[in-house]
C-alpha cells in the first residue's frame, strides 16, 4: 500500500487546527500518536524536518501518527497562547484522534518546545503508552 496522508480541520479550542493524518503504511495501526511541533514564533510546524522524521519512525513501528499546527500556525486559527493555549491544542488533537481510533492506546511525542507541551500534558492524563520528548528545552 501506497503511503496515504489525510489532511484534516480539527475543531480546536481557538477554532480550527490544521492537521496531517498519517497511518501505517503496511499493516493496521497498533497505537495511536500526536506529534507537537516546535516553538510557533521561531518559525515551529508540523512540517519541520525533525517533527517529519519522530512521525516518520513512529509511523514505520505501527503507529497512526497526527500531526497538527498550534494556534495561529499555517491553517490553524487563533494566537499563540504562551505555551497553555497549545497545551489545549494538543488536547483536542488528541480528543480527536482518541474518537477516531478508540481502541488503540495513545502516545505523544514532540520537538523541543512540542515536547514541553506534550509533558505536562501526559503528567496531566497519566495514561499515555508513552511519552517521547525530543530536544526538550532547558529553560522557557
Amino acid at each position: 500500500m501506497a503511503r496515504r496522508i489525510e489532511s484534516h480541520l480539527l475543531d480546536g479550542p481557538a477554532g480550527e487546527l490544521e492537521a496531517l493524518l498519517e497511518p501505517p503504511e503496511h499493516h493496521a495501526p497498533v497505537e495511536a500518536c500526536v506529534v507537537c511541533h516546535p516553538h510557533p514564533l521561531y518559525g515551529g510546524t508540523m512540517h519541520n524536518k525533525v517533527v517529519h522524521r519522530i512521525a516518520r519512525g513512529l509511523r514505520r513501528r505501527g503507529s497512526v501518527v497526527l500531526r497538527f499546527n498550534f494556534r495561529g500556525v499555517g491553517r490553524s486559527q487563533g494566537e499563540h497562547a504562551d505555551g497553555t493555549g497549545e497545551i489545549e491544542d494538543a488536547r483536542a488533537a488528541l480528543a480527536w484522534l482518541r474518537h477516531r481510533y478508540p481502541n488503540l492506546s495513545y502516545s505523544l511525542a514532540g520537538f523541543s518546545f512540542g515536547s514541553r507541551v506534550i509533558l505536562k500534558l501526559g503528567c496531566e492524563l497519566m495514561d499515555a503508552t508513552r511519552l517521547l520528548a525530543v530536544g526538550f528545552p532547558a529553560s522557557s
